[in-house]
């Protein structure tokens, strides 16, 4: 039988990142996330939640999915405000971000399709860049991995999401 066709690498469209958007490449695909997940007050098909308040926790949610999949980005233990801009993300004891990537059905770690940050591989690099008015804007790099091994290189990610501001008073 011949060779599998082997895929070129897609290329990275040239224009700045939409609000509303979540982009990079894995691996060799590059894929576009748009479509909102979360629903926020006032509803806004370009927003997600940055919670704040219960037992001094902060969460940016930043939520999105194409046709097939879900891209999953959460920035803890950073308040809004303090965020640094144009330098990665300090390592910091409670403060870290974390990418989950699976498809649109249900599903969870032990799934073979299921992958997550693979902080053991290679360093995480959030950058962001701008948050004026609550859209934040930037920056992201890493590897995949899957509960069987499996690795998706993340790279040339960027994000344009707005958030809004959500106390959160526990359960």
């Amino acid at each position: 039988s011949p060779p599998l066709e082997i895929h070129q690498k897609d290329k990275k469209p040239d224009y700045p990142v939409p609000l509303g958007t979540i982009r990079a490449f894995f691996g060799e695909y590059y894929m576009t996330f748009t479509q909102q997940l979360e629903t926020v007050q006032p509803v806004d098909i370009h927003s997600n939640v940055y919670l704040y308040g219960y037992q001094d926790s902060h969460q940016i949610n930043m939520l999105r999915a194409d046709a097939n999949s879900v891209l999953e980005i959460y920035i803890n233990g950073y308040p809004l405000d303090s965020l640094p801009l144009n330098i990665p993300l300090p390592e910091v004891y409670g403060k870290y971000p974390t990418i989950q990537y699976h498809p649109r059905k249900q599903s969870n770690w032990g799934d073979p399709d299921y992958y997550s940050l693979g902080y053991y591989i290679k360093k995480v690099e959030f950058i962001f860049t701008d948050k004026t008015d609550d859209v934040l804007t930037g920056t992201f790099d890493g590897v995949l991995v899957s509960s069987t091994g499996a690795q998706i290189p993340l790279t040339e990610g960027e994000f344009k999401i707005k958030v809004f501001r959500k106390k959160f008073y526990g359960l």
